[in-house]
């Protein structure tokens, strides 16, 4: 035995084919209009049907039921004669394709949604660098004010990361899934190695600089030059310029390039407008010097975990100078 919801889905079928009598048409204009779950029911069914008509110009739902409508306004309750029957078997032949498209459009949908992986942004403040963990089992060191976006679960052919700022990484090697940096218009492709990657001048300029391994930058685009790949080693380094698209390779000198990360500070024979230049990016100060000669003194040194007034003690015995820390600034005289 049909239930309830069948015989009136039946219904709307024959009144929508004008196959219905009056009284047909009158029961399923009430049924309709007594609640929003059914007209959406009605709507829908007007719309499978418009999908599954071969010969669309024939057939308009919309004509169908405002014909129904003013049938039973005209019929004053008499039993109208229908049209002739149309063969219900044939609606539902063509109905059944569309269902099984809508279907399969959903369950695809549904399968996107679901392979899509959450997307994890990770940002640190101008007075904080920190360290974390990617789902890879690679690792990185976030300076301070950079942002590093990366999916909750890598899937498929690449291991793929976004920078913004300064971000030291340790990745775990996999030849078949290489890693790649995205880095303000530089692409970093690697399988295992660690490097330095640091945006500059608000991403004017990209450095890179390999510690172990050696890695492939390139700038980023849909269809990569390759004769702008370049392949670095460890030791060595690139300077990408954002404006005119040019890599330049080159060697890494600077022993203080992950002073930031490691808190130790190397100076061999520098002179001292150089050491000022690597204090003022670790402490956040700038240097004022009233005597040009002062810099160009050299000194040899290494500083762990001093503070600035404790450095500056250091370089004021070593040089006979006098200082001053004020409001972020550091006069030497």
């Amino acid at each position: 035995m049909l239930s309830d919801n069948e015989k009136y889905k039946r219904l709307i079928i024959r009144c929508l084919q004008g196959e219905a009598t009056a009284v047909e048409q009158q029961k399923a204009e009430h049924w309709v209009n007594s609640s929003d779950e059914n007209r959406r029911l009605f709507n829908s069914y007007k719309d499978l049907l418009l999908l599954t008509t071969t010969d669309a110009p024939v057939y308009n739902a919309e004509v169908a039921w405002s014909k129904v409508k003013e049938r039973m306004h005209n019929s004053k309750g008499l039993v109208i004669e229908p049209k002739p029957r149309v063969n219900l078997s044939r609606v539902f032949r063509m109905a059944v394709p569309a269902v099984a498209a809508l279907l399969l459009i959903g369950v695809g949908i549904f399968s996107l949604m679901k392979r899509a992986p959450e997307m994890v942004k990770f940002a640190t403040t101008d007075e904080m660098a920190s360290s974390l963990q990617l789902p890879d089992g690679s690792s990185l060191s976030l300076n301070a004010n950079s942002v590093i976006n990366y999916p909750e679960k890598f899937k498929g052919q690449t291991r793929e990361v976004t920078l913004s700022g300064e971000a030291f990484f340790e990745v775990y090697h996999n030849p078949e899934r290489p890693f790649v940096v995205h880095a303000d218009g530089l692409d970093i492709r690697v399988t295992g190695t660690s490097f330095n990657v640091k945006t500059i001048n608000l991403g004017e300029f990209v450095e890179v600089s390999v510690n172990t391994g050696s890695v492939e930058v390139y700038p980023a685009g849909p269809e990569p030059n390759e004769a702008m790949h370049i392949r670095l080693s460890a030791g060595e380094k690139a300077t990408y310029n954002n404006q005119t698209h040019s890599i330049v390779k080159g060697v890494n000198d600077d022993l203080n390039l992950l002073s930031w990360k490691t808190g130790v500070l190397v100076f061999r024979e520098s002179r001292l407008k150089d050491v000022f230049k690597s204090l003022e990016k670790k402490y956040k100060v700038s240097f004022i010097v009233d005597n040009p000669e002062i810099s160009n003194q050299r000194i040899t040194a290494r500083f762990e975990d001093e503070s600035l007034t404790e450095v500056m003690e250091s370089i004021s015995l070593i040089f006979s100078l006098e200082y001053e820390i004020k409001d972020q600034q550091v006069i030497i005289k």
